[in-house]
C-alpha cells in the first residue's frame, strides 16, 4: 500500500518564493516587533524605507556567450512530485519548475499499451502521457524566454521513436530546434540566438561505450562512470501495464529521426579516455555534451580537478544524481560547479541545502548564469563582519507553545566552510501568529574569496538530545549580498514565504 503522504503530494510544493528578498513586498504588509522599531529608532533608521531595500541585488546575465559558458538551472526526475520511487508523475511539475526559470527538464519516456508514457520506470511511479508532458512545456516557455534544454531519457523502442518525434514536432512547432541553425557555428552558439527556442538532449552510444573500461584517472570504475545505471527499484510496478512491465531498463537504441533532433546536444556517458579525447566528428556526433552520475564525478575529485576545469571549457557537462537517493534528496551543487560542470541536476521535490545553493545561485535570473572566468584560486582576503539583531513574527512549531530558537550561520567556501550559532532563546506560550526574538548576535570571518562562495542563515530549534529541527531559512551567493542594515525575509523549509523578517548587518572588507 502506497503510504497516503506521498499520494496527496501538491505540485504548489514546487513553487519556490527565494525572489522576495530581491524583490521585497509592500512595507505596509510586514509586522515589526516592537524591539526592532526601538533599535532602529535608536540608530537612526526608518523602519518603513529599509523594508523596501533588497537584501540580495538582481544579477544581470550576458546573454551572448557560447552555452558552455554558463551555469544552467536544472531538474531531475522533473515529472515526479515526490519520491522517487513512490512519487506520482504529473504534467504540472514542468509548468511549476519552469515558472521558476528552470533552463533543463528531464523526459523519461517509456512505451505501454497506451502509447508513450513519463514516469520513473520500474518503481511504484504512476505515469502521466508523454503527449500532456511536451503540451505542458510548449504553454511554459514565452518568446523571450532564454532556452530549455529537455534531456530526454528515451526507452521507447526504437520501432516507436517515430511517434515521440511527430508528437514533438506537432506540438512544439517551430519553438523546437529541428535543424542547424543558418550562419551559427556549434561552437559560437549563445542563449540571445536560441530565445524562446527547445533544445532536445537525445542520446548517443558509441560502440566503446561497452567496452570494459579500467579504473584510471580519467575513466574511473566500471560501475560508476561506464555502465547504464540500474536506478533504484528493478521490480516493482505501480502500474499494471503488461508492455511496460516487459520493457527492459536499458536505454533503447534512438533511431536517426530523432538522433537528428539532438543536433546541438548529442547526451553520452563516459567512455575510456573521455576527459582528455577531443571526440572529433566523424566518427563522433557534432556538439557531444557528456551526461555524468554525481559519484563518478566525486571519485574524480579533488585530484582531477584542474582537468575537469579545463574540459568545461570546451564542452558541456550534465551530471545527474546517484540512484540510490530513493527519498529524492540533493548532491551538492557547488562541488560540480567548482569544477566546472555546467548543467547540474537536483530533485526540486526537495528544499534541502542543494536546492537552496541552487535557489541563491539562480533566483531572479533567466535560468543561465555566466560560469565565473575563475574557478580555483582566491581573489583576495576578505572579512565578513555580520550583526544578527532579532527576529519579528517567527512562527511556532506545530502543536508547541513553548520552544528554543537559534541562529545558524553557514559559509560555503572553496577554501574553507565556516559557521556561527546564536545564544539559545527559550520562548514560552506563543501564540499562533509566532513571536518575536531579540539576539543581538554578531559574527566575523575571514577567509580567500571566490566567486562561488554562499552564505546561508537558518533558524532552528532545539531539541535537546534529538536533532534540532529547521524552521526558517536564507542563502544567498556572497556577491549578490547587499551590505549594510537589511530585513532578510525567511522562508519556510519548503521554500515559501512567512512573513518572518531578520534584521541584519552584512559589511564585507578586504584585508
Amino acid at each position: 500500500m502506497i503510504p497516503k503522504a506521498f499520494e496527496t503530494v501538491s505540485s504548489a510544493h514546487l513553487s519556490l518564493e527565494t525572489t522576495i528578498n530581491i524583490y521585497p513586498p509592500a512595507s505596509d504588509a510586514i509586522r515589526l516587533s516592537l524591539d526592532i522599531l526601538s533599535f532602529l529608532k535608536q540608530n537612526g533608521l526608518d523602519a518603513h524605507e529599509l523594508l523596501k531595500l533588497p537584501a540580495v541585488r538582481l544579477r544581470v546575465v550576458d546573454d551572448t556567450r557560447p552555452l558552455r559558458d554558463y551555469f544552467v538551472s536544472s531538474s531531475h526526475n522533473t515529472y515526479l512530485l515526490a519520491w522517487q520511487v513512490l512519487g506520482r508523475a504529473s504534467s504540472e511539475c514542468y509548468t511549476h519548475v519552469l515558472s521558476k526559470n528552470a533552463r533543463c527538464v528531464e523526459i523519461d519516456v517509456w512505451w505501454s499499451s497506451k502509447g508513450p508514457i513519463v514516469t520513473h520506470g520500474h518503481t511504484l511511479s504512476r505515469s502521466v502521457t508523454f503527449k500532456a508532458v511536451c503540451e505542458a512545456i510548449d504553454e511554459a516557455i514565452r518568446d523571450e524566454d532564454w532556452p530549455v534544454i529537455i534531456s530526454l531519457e528515451c526507452h521507447v523502442p526504437i520501432a516507436h521513436q517515430g511517434e515521440l518525434v511527430d508528437i514533438m514536432k506537432d506540438t512544439w512547432g517551430n519553438k523546437l530546434v529541428q535543424e542547424p541553425l543558418e550562419g551559427v557555428g556549434g561552437d559560437s552558439i549563445s542563449p540571445r540566438d536560441l530565445k524562446g527556442k527547445i533544445l532536445l538532449m537525445v542520446e548517443y552510444y558509441p560502440d566503446a561505450y561497452c567496452e570494459e573500461i579500467s579504473a584510471d584517472s580519467e575513466a574511473l570504475d566500471h560501475d560508476s562512470c561506464t555502465s547504464i545505471e540500474y536506478d533504484e527499484i528493478s521490480e516493482l510496478h505501480y502500474e499494471i501495464d503488461p508492455v511496460l512491465k516487459m520493457a527492459n531498463h536499458a536505454h533503447a537504441k534512438i533511431a536517426d529521426s530523432l538522433a537528428d533532433l539532438g543536433f546541438y546536444a548529442r547526451s553520452m556517458k563516459p567512455i575510456k579516455h573521455w576527459l582528455t579525447e577531443e571526440l572529433p566528428s566523424p566518427p563522433y556526433p557534432q556538439n557531444i555534451l557528456m551526461n555524468i552520475n554525481e559519484s563518478c564525478m566525486l571519485s574524480m575529485l579533488p585530484h582531477s580537478l584542474s582537468e575537469l576545469i579545463e574540459h568545461s571549457l570546451h564542452r558541456i557537462r550534465r551530471i545527474y544524481p546517484r540512484g540510490v537517493r530513493l527519498s529524492s534528496s540533493n548532491l551538492d551543487p557547488l562541488k560540480q560547479w567548482r569544477n566546472g560542470s555546467q548543467i547540474v541536476c537536483l530533485n526540486w521535490q526537495n528544499f534541502d541545502c542543494g536546492m537552496q545553493l541552487n535557489e541563491a545561485m539562480f533566483a531572479g535570473t533567466p535560468g543561465w548564469v555566466e560560469k565565473p572566468r575563475r574557478l580555483t584560486g582566491a581573489e583576495r582576503n576578505v572579512k565578513l563582519t555580520c550583526n544578527v539583531i532579532g527576529i519579528s513574527s517567527l512562527p511556532r512549531p506545530k502543536e508547541h507553545t513553548e520552544f528554543t530558537p537559534y541562529v545558524h550561520a553557514e559559509l560555503f567556501n572553496s577554501s574553507k566552510n565556516q559557521d556561527w550559532q546564536s545564544e539559545h532563546i527559550k520562548c514560552k506560550d506563543v501564540p499562533e501568529d509566532g513571536v518575536d526574538v531579540t539576539w543581538n548576535g554578531c559574527f566575523e570571518w575571514k577567509f580567500e574569496e571566490d566567486d562561488l562562495t554562499f552564505i546561508r542563515l537558518r533558524i532552528l530549534c532545539y531539541r535537546g538530545l534529538l536533532r534540532d529541527e529547521e524552521m526558517l531559512v536564507f542563502c544567498a551567493r556572497l556577491h549578490d549580498l547587499e551590505e549594510g542594515w537589511r530585513f532578510i525575509h525567511l522562508l519556510s523549509m519548503d521554500g515559501r514565504r512567512t512573513g518572518a523578517t531578520l534584521l541584519v548587518r552584512f559589511t564585507i572588507s578586504g584585508i
